[in-house]
């Protein structure tokens, strides 16, 4: 099975290398994998050197900045395989988390599979996304708990993050990639929803933590609005409440 990286990415040049270095580390320990890595270079000034990137990555330039959803399907576009995996620069994926993700797509062949993330402190990042009835709709179920005290069993949601997300292309191009009316947040929920009813199950291994600084790149606090906007616009009443609004 092959399988490419996406990696959107903009300034923050060390960050992405050790990005990199992490994700060529834990592919390497993945036998009978045949895998790319695209990096796209949304914007950077000035642009990133492809020898400062990583050995072997391909890189991808946008001069004017992009969103997210459209730097991501560009990417699966420059470099088709069977998998995309969706990674953004603020991850360091394990071996033993790609590891996981990997079986259960081996297992569920049309699954979306993400993966558990953690922040600097180990207080979960993301372990799943659930839906309440609130004006919070899609939230991270237990963002800050100790990873510790959370359950490890892989669990279906109706959604997971784009931050380490793995999706096969037969999905992935039926859906027509991410919603590039999206400017930036709630792409990859709109993605899970519409695989979702296309009867898609949509995972996210649990047994292993990977590290999510989580926000690096945009860190304004009006970042997800016109994205937020939208979101409800199109989804408001047609997803499952299952959110216990104490986590």
């Amino acid at each position: 099975m092959d399988l490419t990286v996406v990696i959107p990415s903009v300034g923050l040049g060390a960050m992405l290398r050790a990005c990199v270095a992490s994700l060529q580390h834990a592919l390497a320990q993945q036998p009978g994998l045949l895998a790319a890595i695209v990096v796209i270079d949304n914007g950077t000034q000035p642009p990133y050197r492809p020898e400062a990137v990583g050995d072997g990555v391909a890189l991808l330039r946008f001069d004017v900045p992009r969103s997210y959803a459209r730097a991501c399907n560009g990417g699966a576009r420059h470099r088709p395989a069977s998998r995309y995996l969706m990674l953004n620069n603020d991850v360091f994926l394990t071996p033993e988390s790609l590891r996981e993700m990997l079986a259960l797509a081996d297992d569920h062949p049309s699954a979306i599979v993400g993966a558990r993330m953690v922040l600097a402190d180990d207080t979960i990042q993301h372990c799943g996304v659930r839906f309440d009835d609130g004006p919070r709709g899609p939230f991270h179920i237990h963002h800050g708990r100790p990873t510790s005290i959370v359950p490890r069993m892989p669990q279906r949601f109706q959604a997971v993050t784009g931050a380490a997300m793995l999706i096969p292309a037969a999905l992935f191009d039926r859906l027509g990639g991410f919603d590039e009316a999206y400017p930036f947040g709630y792409e990859d929920v709109d993605l899970c929803l519409r695989a979702g009813q296309l009867g898609a199950p949509i995972l996210c291994a649990q047994a292993h933590d990977s590290l999510h600084l989580e926000s690096m790149s945009n860190r304004r606090p009006d970042r997800h609005a016109a994205s937020r906007k939208l979101f409800f616009e199109r989804w408001r009443g047609r997803y499952a409440i299952d959110g216990d609004r104490s986590q």
